[in-house]
């Protein structure tokens, strides 16, 4: 048999860990039990477990499925648990629970700055908050930006400290249809909240609050990265190098990072389980003499586990390289131990010791990615090698790599489908090619950082790998250029996600085990998945909307009839990739909104659009405003770029109830705009403080 069968717990006994812990977090997180049910659940493993003691021998052997009970709801518990406390708001000594506006905050920042087009970034650690002339100790994290100075970038860095009395403002989210939930990812970090700081508005403390190993941590890596940086020449294949060996993409261009995503090959400058792999068997070449004596082996095992565990906190710990750090850490030990682990088992368990340490990556793309090739790799390669087999070297040599990316897309796509709503067409000629060439790369980034004491041999390493990037850059933008590389644009729910994920399932074991009925199982689900899309796609040949997007500095409103639209706004949105893609796609996605059509029965007169019955003033500019003799009905008034225009004047020319403040305004004159609402009694709504408007009509 191919395919592994039920009960697989007795090759994986951490299987049967794992699930009610998952159980647990997502009870939790969820708020679908109340404290009571909790209380209620304990009271309950306190009396089983106090039965099973008193349940001894032959009888306790008739009821041991009492303590299955008990462990499942023990292990249930133990994530709920969990996720209540690794929840940062939830801590008590939180800065949130005592911050108020004008205290002074500590912050200490936790990353080097990144430079943006207007500002540095980084995340800071609030280490406390002073009081009169004491300070609190706390905890949590924020988002720090910083006037972009190029004197405060050389006095700022990784563990500086930072005192200020600037007001922190919540971290939001866009709240436009279908993005991504920023918020949330910020909280599953530990972070709250967010600044913006003036040169003048902080001041330095030399108080040095991070641990020696840290900052050696930290200037280790900003070794590395000086290292690349002086050594191969270009920009962006620096920037590639840089995200191949430890993950840094703040140099990385976003257009061609796109590229490698449209390509397939996102993997290769994302730090994952294959740069391990690919460290783990360098690793294994070069200590097999100490492994060949038994006095020997736990050396090699000791040097191999500090050099993937360096590495990956090198890379930043990621979930996606933590799942592979500790899913070799527990072969390693195996091997050292003359021990072989199932495979399924060390998933399993490296899922669950993960979890434990930090319940939130049940919700990371890299983890779920990560464990999903995984598991693809070893249920699936074997079937697909056999599919081609000759006597000929080469040919089985590259079958086998073609084997191992075509059973590793077959439990990734639904996911990769579902996040980022678009499949790779060309993936397996753009991973035959890149894997093997980035595996060469990276074997010589890590000579390069070896020798970089030799600056003539370092050089030459340089700019050999330069040429190396520069041919696999050129490659990936020559495959993202051919027009059916990707097919995007794809939307499909968590629910029909699942339906993907039963239909393979139904389909790999019908192939592998001849089982029919599996054959009718699979079409029940293909069949059901394809009415949820057309009773989804006719509800929304239905819908009619109007929406103001919330997008910082910019204007931008969509009247959607069915499946068609009609934009009013800044056509900066729709030629800039990374404003479109965050802010307007995942709405049009969501929305099902076919982007080759425009809709037709939106009638516009100036400012004015006339859009089922009614009568919308998308004012931006006081000269639009008509000249009336007259007050005119109007359903709703958009106000836009800063136009400078009271609520009280314009209700003398218009009878409008609501009022909607785009993002394109500052901050201080949509609050002035909403006092007037407020003391007029009118409907004001603004997009930068309470997300989208979104009017069904």
């Amino acid at each position: 048999m191919l395919l592994p069968v039920i009960p697989i717990w007795k090759k994986a006994p951490f299987i049967r860990l794992l699930i009610p812990l998952i159980a647990g977090i997502i009870l939790e997180w969820y708020d679908l039990l109340s404290r009571y049910s909790i209380y209620f659940l304990s009271g309950i493993c306190i009396l089983l477990l106090l039965l099973a003691l008193v349940l001894r021998g032959y009888v306790f052997y008739l009821h041991k499925w009492l303590f299955g009970i008990v462990l499942i709801m023990l292990i249930m518990l133990l994530g709920i648990t969990i996720t209540h406390f690794k929840n940062i708001t939830r801590q008590q000594d939180w800065f949130g629970h005592f911050y108020k506006s004008g205290t002074a905050v500590v912050a200490v920042l936790s990353e080097p700055l990144s430079e943006k087009a207007k500002s540095y970034k980084a995340r800071a650690d609030v280490y406390g908050l002073i009081k009169g002339d004491s300070l609190f100790q706390t905890k949590g994290s924020i988002i720090m930006y910083i006037e972009k100075d190029s004197s405060l970038k050389a006095r700022l860095g990784y563990g500086s400290t930072l005192v200020f009395k600037k007001e922190l403002q919540p971290v939001r989210n866009p709240g436009n249809p279908g993005t991504f939930d920023y918020k949330r990812y910020c909280l599953f970090n530990g972070i709250t909240h967010q600044v913006y700081l003036k040169g003048e508005e902080f001041t330095l403390n030399p108080v040095q609050t991070r641990s020696v190993y840290a900052r050696l941590l930290q200037r280790s890596r900003n070794d590395l990265l000086k290292i690349l940086k002086i050594y191969i020449p270009g920009k962006q294949e620096a920037g590639v190098a840089e995200a191949l060996l430890i993950g840094y993409r703040d140099d990385l261009e976003g257009e061609l990072l796109q590229a490698y995503a449209n390509t397939g090959v996102i993997h290769v400058i994302a730090i994952s389980g294959m740069h391990l792999a690919m460290i783990y068997g360098l690793l294994i070449v070069l200590l097999k003499p100490l492994q060949r004596k038994p006095r020997t082996r736990w050396i090699s095992g000791l040097v191999v586990l500090s050099v993937l565990w360096l590495f990956t906190l090198l890379s930043g710990a990621g979930a996606s390289i933590l799942r592979s750090a500790v899913m070799f850490s527990f072969i390693v030990v195996g091997e050292s131990m003359h021990r072989k682990v199932s495979v399924y088992h060390t998933l399993s368990a490296s899922a669950f010791f993960l979890l434990c340490w930090n319940p939130f990556f049940l919700w990371d793309v890299g983890f779920q990615l990560s464990y999903a090739a995984v598991l693809s790799i070893v249920v699936f390669l074997r079937p697909v090698s056999r599919w081609v087999h000759t006597r000929h070297v080469m040919v089985n040599r590259v079958w086998n790599l073609v084997s191992v990316t075509l059973a590793a897309q077959i439990l990734t796509t639904p996911l990769s489908v579902f996040h980022f709503h678009q499949v790779p067409n060309l993936f397996l000629i753009s991973n035959l090619v890149i894997v093997p060439l980035s595996g060469f790369i990276l074997y010589g980034e890590i000579l390069l950082c070896l020798l970089s004491w030799l600056p003539v041999v370092a050089a030459l390493a340089g700019k050999i790998l330069s040429l190396l990037l520069r041919a696999m850059n050129d490659f990936i933008r020559f495959v993202n250029d051919i027009p059916f590389a990707v097919t995007d644009h794809i939307f499909i729910s968590a629910f029909q996600t699942g339906l993907m994920y039963i239909l393979i399932v139904a389909v790999a074991i019908w192939l592998t085990e001849a089982k029919k009925q599996m054959l009718i199982y699979a079409l029940i689900v293909l069949l059901g998945f394809v009415l949820l899309r057309f009773v989804d796609m006719g509800y929304k040949q239905q819908q009619k909307k109007l929406i103001v997007y919330n997008v910082p500095r910019f204007s931008a409103v969509d009247f959607i009839s069915g499946r068609n639209y009609h934009f009013a706004g800044d056509d900066t949105l729709l030629t800039d990739p990374s404003l479109y893609n965050f802010h307007v796609q995942p709405s049009r996605l969501l929305l099902r909104i076919d982007t080759a059509n425009r809709l037709k029965n939106v009638e516009t007169d100036q400012s004015f659009f006339f859009f089922h019955n009614r009568r919308i003033l998308l004012l931006n500019s006081i000269g639009a405003l008509p000249d009336l003799v007259q007050p005119l009905d109007v359903d709703i008034i958009i106000l836009s770029k800063n136009v400078n225009v009271q609520i009280a004047g314009l209700l003398r020319l218009f009878r409008c109830r609501q009022f909607v403040f785009d993002a394109s305004n500052p901050a201080w004159k949509i609050r002035q705009w909403k006092n007037d609402c407020d003391s007029l009694h009118l409907r004001g709504h603004s997009v930068q403080e309470e997300g989208a408007f979104i009017l069904d009509l």
